[in-house]
């Protein structure tokens, strides 16, 4: 049970995870637009998704993300059939401004409810753990993000595409504006608007004169418009462990992100250089800076690595837990 069923890292992630379970394990997903709230999208009430879930035939109730009424809800309803639950934290909220105020609100009254109830917690990355560990009091397994190396495949060398790109949710937080440090290389931006934050990057890119594309890709068309991406920038405040970091490797498209979440760490497995790759500066300067390289052998070996992160791999590890909560 997951927060709605929109255009995120959460939701393809959990997409994929069904697809590639083992035999054996059915998995039922329930998804839905919910009933949002104003200034936090994310934190919508699961209406009809409660009552799918209550009705539902199920052995292990498997909820995602920290900071939404679905993971929330989803904990009752394991409570009230009787079945075990396990969760999975893609990432911790760093809140700002008036949003906070819901966020104190989950953080001290729902959260410990969904704490007490897990009987098995997940997090994709190790930069939250210690956290998790003394939040809830209990063990934390990381399990990483997955990607379809079938699906994610290089055509073309990333030299030969011309636009510096951000891949994923418009979202403040996400720090897609900071795209726009970068003056010598055409934008785009490649996700669903969050709260009319496309609108306010499309006026800025405007006033600025800056040569911007805006673009919303159903999943399994991705590797075309990676195929465009010359770097695939991630400017994040925060992040778990972001899928575009394995798509883009898949892609063998230069990752560059902000040191968030499993980043470094994830870089460093792949046997890239995290000093290249890490943004600590302008986004215009390190770009330029990567121009002066040639980074193709480097990502066709990082690609070689991937398997270890294919989704049946991920898949069978989840599915072991299942077992163990049962």
């Amino acid at each position: 049970m997951h927060t709605f069923g929109e255009k995120n890292g959460i939701s393809q992630h959990v997409a994929s995870l069904a697809r590639a379970m083992p035999d054996g394990v059915s998995v039922q997903v329930i998804a839905g637009s919910g009933k949002g709230l104003p200034l936090f999208s994310s934190l919508r009430f699961p209406v009809l998704e409660l009552w799918r879930a209550l009705r539902a035939d199920f052995d292990v109730m498997h909820i995602h993300g920290y900071g939404n009424f679905y993971s929330f809800f989803g904990a009752l309803v394991s409570i009230v059939k009787g079945k075990p639950l396990v969760w999975t934290v893609h990432g911790y909220p760093r809140i700002h401004g008036a949003r906070r105020a819901m966020y104190y609100v989950y953080r001290y009254l729902m959260a410990p409810f969904i704490f007490f109830r897990a009987s098995r917690i997940i997090s994709v990355s190790d930069d939250v753990v210690q956290l998790l560990r003394k939040e809830t009091k209990k063990e934390i397994l990381v399990l990483p993000n997955g990607v379809d190396l079938a699906l994610f495949s290089p055509r073309a060398p990333y030299t030969e595409a011309k636009c510096a790109c951000f891949v994923g949710r418009l979202d403040p937080d996400k720090g897609a504006e900071r795209l726009m440090e970068c003056k010598t290389l055409p934008l785009l931006f490649i996700g669903p608007d969050e709260d009319g934050e496309r609108e306010r990057l499309q006026k800025k890119a405007e006033k600025m004169g800056r040569k911007s594309e805006f673009l919303e890709v159903p999943y399994e068309k991705m590797p075309a418009a990676y195929e465009r991406c010359r770097y695939v920038v991630l400017p994040s405040k925060y992040e778990g462990f972001p899928l575009t970091l394995l798509e883009a490797v898949a892609m063998e498209r230069p990752f560059v992100s902000t040191d968030v979440g499993q980043v470094r760490a994830t870089m460093k497995q792949l046997g890239l250089d995290d000093g290249t790759f890490i943004l600590e500066g302008d986004v215009g300067a390190k770009l330029s800076e990567l121009d002066k390289k040639d980074l193709k052998g480097q990502m066709k070996k990082a690609r070689e690595r991937l398997e270890a992160f294919s989704w049946q791999s991920v898949a069978a590890k989840v599915a072991a837990v299942y077992r163990q909560a049962l």
